[in-house]
């Protein structure tokens, strides 16, 4: 997560509709111009349980809400790539996890919880919660109850157990997109709404149960963490953040997802003419330009969203087996830029386990390659799926795609999201 301004020359605007978009901004990642002109009214400005129940008298989050819960209630089987299945290939390894610095955090907060905090968010360890995330600044009774509930003890400790569970960059990177809510909360005066807050906290199980784990989950961040024996798992995760800047106050400099987003773009002007134009299966994600249906209303271009754990992936793009050398190692500091939030030894295992799979994975870019086009990627393999996509307004104005506005998502295939892979063969072992 940088905390550097934009530095580099960019190309000028030369394309109609990219000047149409954007040609008010000082940068790629200039929010400003699309900031509302008036802020919300005091109506709007209530918390994610008001809201929800607002919302939930409509009948599109109705129907949505019912087709989420289908989803949900479906056999897990995990997302899988169309005509590529690799079941079962992962083995029940410990990882060099910090799992005592874990247990420890976690056995504080149970310990701290008020009795009516732990009745909603202490679970069974295979609880089918697990599969409740979501990305929305919304809380449905089934989210139980999150950090706006606590006390400053009980949120403190839960603090201490994602700081625990995940490496110090890992952290840094939560608490600067909790710090990106709050600040597009007070930036649209609906600082009730959005807020570092607003978060759903579940903990699966205890330190004594065989597999355990919490879940952190709310706008912009879902971390799913478990560990099965000896072996940590972080996955699926989701992280994002409207604006990507935080340009005012004391946390001003914040820049998230540049580091990505810069070795997503070294990759794809990297490759050779033939691979490059192979990769992109769509020259523009402005709004005209992508096909009917293709993008979803919650996760626009995302296939690996809430609610999608059986997703199955089509086959498309380019296969890194074709690559050069110099293509792969670009293609891993790509990897590594999604697996930040690893401690070192698990964070060292994943890379292993991408790379030995790096001539089965895939690549498909929709979007321009220059300075300033929105863009969505995604690399699939039968070990790993990673996708970064540029999105619409949701609370600002813009009316286009734009990197001021990111989405990056992180899952394991083939049924290893929430480890749920490593349990079957854990208990298989019993």
């Amino acid at each position: 997560m940088s905390h550097a301004a934009p530095s580099k020359t960019l190309a000028p605007l030369t394309d109609a509709k990219l000047k149409a978009a954007f040609g008010q901004m000082a940068h790629p990642r200039d929010f400003r111009p699309f900031v509302p002109a008036q802020k919300a009214p005091p109506a709007l400005n209530s918390t994610r349980h008001q809201r929800t129940a607002e919302v939930m008298e409509g009948a599109f989050f109705q129907e949505q809400f019912a087709l989420m819960t289908k989803a949900m209630e479906a056999p897990f089987v995990g997302v899988r790539f169309d005509g590529q299945e690799a079941a079962g290939t992962r083995t029940l390894a410990g990882n060099d996890a910090p799992i005592a610095e874990m247990t420890t955090a976690m056995r504080a907060l149970q310990a701290v919880l008020r009795p009516e905090i732990a009745a909603a968010v202490c679970l069974p360890s295979d609880a089918p919660a697990w599969r409740r995330w979501h990305n929305m600044p919304m809380a449905w009774p089934r989210d139980g109850l999150g950090l706006e509930e606590m006390n400053t003890a009980e949120r403190d400790a839960v603090m201490a157990l994602l700081r625990s569970s995940l490496s110090q960059e890992g952290f840094a990177t939560l608490q600067a997109l909790l710090e990106i809510n709050r600040f597009s909360g007070e930036l649209i005066g609906r600082e009730k709404y959005l807020n570092e807050f607003c978060y759903t906290v579940g903990l699966f199980g205890t330190p004594e149960d065989d597999a355990w784990g919490w879940q952190f989950y709310g706008h912009h961040i879902c971390l799913s963490c478990r560990v099965v024996g000896d072996t940590y798992v972080l996955s699926p995760t989701l992280l994002a953040a409207e604006p990507t800047v935080v340009d005012t106050g004391p946390k001003a400099g914040i820049n998230a997802f540049i580091e990505t987003e810069e070795a997503a773009l070294d990759l794809i002007r990297g490759l050779a003419p033939d691979l490059q134009a192979r990769a992109i299966v769509l020259p523009s994600i402005l709004s005209g330009d992508v096909p009917a249906g293709r993008r979803h209303w919650a996760d626009s271009l995302h296939l690996g969203g809430a609610f999608r754990d059986n997703q199955i992936i089509p086959a498309e793009g380019v296969c890194a087996q074709e690559f050069t050398p110099a293509d792969k190692a670009r293609l891993m500091t790509l990897f590594e830029t999604f697996f930040t939030a690893l401690p070192q030894g698990p964070g060292r295992a994943r890379r292993a386990e991408i790379e030995a799979h790096l001539d089965q994975t895939w690549l498909v870019w929709m979007g321009g390659i220059d300075d300033w086009s929105p863009f969505y990627i995604r690399l699939y393999s039968p070990v790993v799926l990673v996708e970064l996509d540029h999105h619409q307004a949701v609370f600002l104005t813009n009316k286009e795609p734009a990197r001021f506005h990111v989405h990056t998502i992180t899952r394991t295939p083939n049924g290893g999201d929430y480890g749920m892979d490593l349990v079957a063969k854990l208990r298989d072992t019993k």
